[in-house]
């Protein structure tokens, strides 16, 4: 998410020194070198307009919001299917390298290995500029706030707004790290995931600044 004036300086000068040079002659020397003086204010001008011109073309390599380097993008897939861990229904084994291909689907948990998912191909991968460091909201939760770079934060904005009540999971190491239902359009470039320990939102925070 870039974060002339006309330099007369030269022609003034050669103005000056014309007034200096004139006054002991006669009156008709003086306008010739009046005149003089003046088509050398006029050349000076047009003179200094290309260096004028060069100094100000010098600002424009000056960096606008130069990218936050490192952050891997976050894969978002769709939610299947999702159940609670039990003694019988135990979350699959994974392996946080190499991810899952985006064309394939993933059996994974939550990083609490709480939950249970079946989830879908990827359906976009969200590039981010920044997640903030975990702050308590409540006195049982904790929020970890993601920061979307611009092409992002449309793309998402768009997607939200086309899958109200859609089910999709935000995925790191083959492992969820949320999985939120959409109930309304996300035009703020913001995601912000919740959780119930200071321990799980450090932990959260770490996967999801995951350098490149």
């Amino acid at each position: 998410m870039s974060k002339r004036r006309p330099d007369g300086f030269a022609g003034r000068e050669s103005l000056a020194a014309g007034r200096s040079s004139f006054a002991p002659i006669s009156a008709l020397a003086c306008a010739i070198i009046l005149s003089t003086a003046m088509c050398g204010c006029h050349s000076a001008r047009h003179q200094s307009a290309p260096s004028a011109s060069t100094s100000s073309a010098t600002p424009t390599t000056t960096p606008s919001a130069a990218p936050i380097a490192g952050i891997q993008p976050l894969p978002v897939r769709p939610v299947n299917k999702s159940q609670p861990t039990t003694p019988d229904h135990k979350c699959p084994a994974t392996e946080p390298n190499p991810p899952a291909a985006p064309a394939a689907t993933l059996a994974t948990c939550d990083i609490g290995r709480t939950t249970v998912y079946a989830l879908g191909p990827e359906t976009m991968q969200l590039g981010l500029i920044q997640v903030e460091p975990p702050k308590s909201v409540t006195a049982d939760f904790y929020e970890v706030t993601l920061i979307l770079d611009p092409p992002s934060a449309s793309a998402w904005a768009s997607f939200t707004a086309a899958h109200l009540q859609d089910h999709v999971a935000f995925v790191r190491d083959n492992l969820v790290l949320e999985a939120p239902i959409i109930e309304e359009q996300v035009t703020s470039g913001r995601i912000a995931m919740t959780t119930q320990t200071a321990q799980a939102a450090a932990q959260l925070a770490q996967l999801a600044s995951r350098p490149s």
